[in-house]
């Protein structure tokens, strides 16, 4: 290359790139110098001389971070730096080079061996390709990843804020799933009596359970249960392999915790939104709960057919036990159900059922565990079903034995709950006073009672008159009005002979007298959905002679009479007001002269309890009859009225009221109020009622009143006695000793006995709901409802429901020697003086000096032949 100063500067061009390079300036006129491209950063020495140059020798280039500048040289070999001399003139210090000839040919560099410049070739250029192809695909997967990575963790993060917000929301959601629960009635010692709900769910706790029951339970729906936090990868995984290798769903893998979530969240839909929010919620009850209260609430809560949601309640359905009653049989074909509870049921399709219990006993052999299961076992437990229908439900064994209970307590939580849907929110526990074995004799008992007595004849009914209806007649037709029950229970207008009426009925109801505690209530013949009007506490009728007991107890109590009062058993005739007249009769028309207070009684001569009425006065019957049943004015003002005619019974007191008044006899004349429900918990655990926080029958009484003294209340004892003995309870079967009276009215229409032992007062009504109709001739409390009464209390001492107690010994009143014709403490010359109890400050009034060795008509002879 020869000089010319006159041409551009010339540029070394790089033989890998092809790219220009700039020279140094001044060029050197001779010697070694080096020199890196600026673009692909190849190194060579080039060779000046006479200010020409070639490429000596190539030096591999280490490419560096950061690149170099265009003059820059990694080293500089030292020239003659003269200015003066033109470029070309310029020499490197150092060694002189040799001369090139033409017939020597400089040594090809390394990088032109190696065959750079063939890199125009065909392999080159598919070499080149295929890097640029590969570089291409990784730029795109890390593209994609990126883009992939980006979204996951944009869901994992929205997931994630999910099951934070679900965990807030999971106490609602639980509170949501105790709706419809059933609501529980106990009994005093907290067995079930009743239920009321309108879906039927399980409210047991995890040990109430078998342990083998939770762990055949695990081994087929969760057998990982206690170790996943609420989703099972590996069954995820391994259900996916199974239904893609049989191209259809074989298995799936929910957790306890998935299905509980999927309960909670009640939507059968299908969706990717639902799947998600099933998750979330999984998580977040995993996060909230424990492990045993998850599994305690999915055996609650899943369905397991025919109406019956929760384990309990299946074990009840199917097998009619309690959990701890079932074998390792029924538990396996009960635990086959949660999955398809309609295809599985063994009422409806057992061949499915069936063959869903082979495949459950195949898995347990594979894993080793429950041996010894018996295929006949399945096979009798198959046999029994098939006898039942297929369209079965748990509504149709409703466990309800106290029906009339159930009723008064539906009112109740009704009333307390307000608008509130007692049937929604569902879940309340009402403990009550009741005794379970008792109310669950006293329905079948009274049903069969009244059954064999329409069908002996006893019972008859009787159309006493056509007449319009009377207050009392119009009373109870709105009381029944008011019970929306009134086209179906009563009667029509016209009230003829051929009307459909309601068959006999019978109130019954047992009170503890120290307590007040209400043992047992039943308040018709049968209950059912047109028979559901409570006569034991919401009817009121006339009482008849069932009341003296009360009427006798106020005159002694006052100082009136004594026990060994004679009172004159004759006609009695009356002239009222406006020329009004009233004429009491006895019970067959008979008298019987002058007789003992006792005789009176035994006898329920209406006579004596007209006299001693009389004896008491008006004021003396409003004191006590405010004391025993009207306390409150509101309720006195309403339904006392005070005239003779009380002393007969016309007043309308109901069951209930009649049983505590009776009570005074055996609690040292104190009456504890009537109570049945003790404390009402809703729920959540809150209690809602407590005993004496509601005027559960609206009855107005205080929790306690000394209506009579204690040495009266042991004076009535000994009269009644005898009453009770003579009062027909022996036709029942009952042999032991009861204070008690027997009442009926008018025409037959109502027949009551209520009779009293220390630990029991039970008051018996039967009659008619229509007060047109009587039960004839027989129809008598003494014939009809003491044998009841009877029939009641045998059952119970024979079954030892309750524990007997002694009559006590009088402590309070005195007992005297008297005399049986005069009434006075007997003399010397009293003949057969018998013993009665006084009051301590009303002593019999002196001694008998009658001399009775002188022939006397009997006063029953004198009285017949009067009369």
């Amino acid at each position: 290359m020869q000089a010319n100063t006159s041409l551009p500067s010339p540029k070394y061009i790089c033989p890998h790139c092809k790219k220009a390079s700039r020279l140094p300036q001044p060029i050197p006129e001779s010697g070694l110098y080096q020199l890196t491209c600026v673009y692909c950063k190849e190194k060579v020495v080039l060779r000046f001389d006479n200010f020409q140059f070639q490429v000596d020798r190539v030096i591999p280039a280490k490419v560096d971070s950061v690149p170099r500048r265009e003059t820059e040289f990694s080293h500089r070999i030292p020239v003659d730096t003269n200015p003066k001399k033109p470029f070309f003139e310029r020499k490197v210090i150092g060694e002189p080079m040799k001369t090139l000839g033409k017939k020597e040919q400089p040594r090809k560099p390394r990088w032109f061996q190696l065959g750079f410049e063939d890199k125009s070739s065909p392999s080159r250029i598919k070499k080149n390709v295929r890097k640029m192809s590969n570089s291409s695909l990784l730029r795109y997967l890390f593209l994609t990843t990126s883009i992939a990575l980006f979204f996951f963790i944009l869901v994992f993060a929205y997931f994630i804020a999910g099951v934070y917000e679900m965990r807030k929301e999971v106490p609602g959601l639980l509170a949501e799933l105790t709706k419809n629960v059933p609501t529980k009635i106990l009994d005093r010692n907290g067995s079930v009596v009743s239920e009321i709900f309108q879906k039927r769910t399980s409210t047991l706790r995890l040990q109430d359970y078998s342990e083998e029951m939770v762990s055949i339970l695990l081994n087929i729906e969760d057998q990982k249960f206690f170790y996943h936090s609420g989703i099972d990868y590996s069954a995820i995984l391994r259900a996916m392999v199974k239904n893609i290798i049989n191209l259809s769903y074989k298995q799936g893998a929910s957790t306890i915790t998935q299905q509980l979530a999927r309960i909670i969240i009640d939507d059968r839909r299908k969706s990717i939104s639902r799947k998600i929010r099933e998750a979330q919620l999984a998580f977040a009850l995993e996060a909230t709960l424990s492990k045993e209260q998850i599994l305690e609430t999915y055996m609650n809560h899943v369905y397991l057919g025919h109406g019956a949601f929760g384990f309990g309640e299946g074990i009840k359905f199917y097998f009619h036990k309690n959990p701890q009653e079932l074998s390792r049989e029924e538990i396996i074909l009960l635990a086959s159900l949660p999955s398809a509870p309609n295809k599985y049921s063994p009422l409806k399709n057992p061949e499915d059922s069936y063959r869903r219990v082979r495949a459950i006993l195949s898995m347990f052999r594979n894993r080793g565990i429950f041996p010894g299961l018996q295929k006949e076992k399945f096979i009798a437990i198959y046999h029994q079903f098939s006898t039942r229908s297929p369209n079965e439900t748990v509504f149709g064994v409703r466990q309800d034995i106290a029906p009339y209970v159930t009723e008064h307590i539906r009112g109740i939580l009704s009333s307390l709950e307000g608008d509130k849907n007692i049937y929604e929110s569902g879940g309340y526990v009402v403990e009550t006073t009741l005794d379970r074995n008792m109310q669950e004799m006293i329905g079948p008992l009274v049903s069969s009672y009244l059954s064999r007595s329409v069908k002996s004849g006893k019972i008859q009914r009787k159309l006493i008159r056509k007449l319009p209806d009377s207050p009392e007649e119009k009373a109870i037709k709105q009381l029944f009005n008011d019970m929306l029950v009134a086209n179906e229970l009563f009667w029509e207008a016209d009230f003829d002979e051929n009307e459909k009426e309601n068959g006999i009925q019978a109130a019954v109801v047992g009170i503890e007298p120290t307590t007040g505690d209400i043992l047992f209530l039943h308040g018709g013949q049968e209950f059912n959905s047109k028979n559901q009007f409570n006569r034991a506490i919401q009817m009121r009728r006339q009482t008849g002679s069932s009341i003296k007991a009360v009427l006798y107890a106020s005159a002694i109590d006052s100082g009136v009479i004594q026990a060994g009062t004679k009172i004159l058993d004759a006609p009695l005739y009356y002239r009222g007001g406006g020329g009004k007249e009233w004429s009491p009769d006895n019970l067959g028309g008979t008298y019987d002269g002058e007789i003992s207070l006792r005789t009176a009684l035994i006898k329920s001569k209406n006579t004596a309890a007209v006299q001693v009425a009389e004896k008491l006065g008006y004021n003396g019957i409003e004191k006590y009859f405010t004391k025993f049943f009207f306390p409150d004015p509101g309720e006195k003002k309403s339904r006392f009225r005070g005239d003779l005619s009380l002393a007969l019974g016309t007043l309308e007191i109901s069951p209930l009221e009649m049983a505590s008044a009776f009570s005074s006899f055996m609690n040292q004349g104190t009456v504890r109020s009537p109570h049945l429900i003790k404390k009402i918990t809703n729920a959540r655990g809150v209690v809602i009622f407590q005993l004496n926080d509601l005027d559960e029958f609206k009855l107005k009484l205080p929790s306690e009143r000394q209506v009579i003294r204690p040495d009266t209340a042991e004076v009535m004892n000994s009269l009644l006695k005898d009453s009770g003995r003579a009062s027909g309870v022996r036709n029942g079967g009952y042999t032991g000793e009861v204070v008690g009276k027997t009442g009926t009215t008018n025409d037959y229409k109502d027949a009551w006995f209520v009779g009293a032992r220390p630990e029991l007062s039970l008051a018996v009504w039967i009659g008619y709901d229509n007060p047109k109709y009587g039960m004839g001739g027989a129809g008598l409390g003494g014939a009809v409802a003491a044998p009841l009464w009877g029939e009641i209390v045998q059952n119970i001492d024979k079954n030892q429901l309750v524990i007997r107690k002694s009559f006590p010994p009088p402590i309070h009143s005195k007992l005297f020697r008297i005399c049986p014709i005069s009434g006075k403490e007997a003399g010397p010359t009293c003949p057969h003086p018998i013993s009665e109890l006084y009051l301590s400050d009303y002593p019999p009034t002196g001694i008998c000096t009658e001399d009775h060795k002188l022939p006397n008509l009997e006063n029953r002879d004198l009285m017949k032949n009067l009369f």
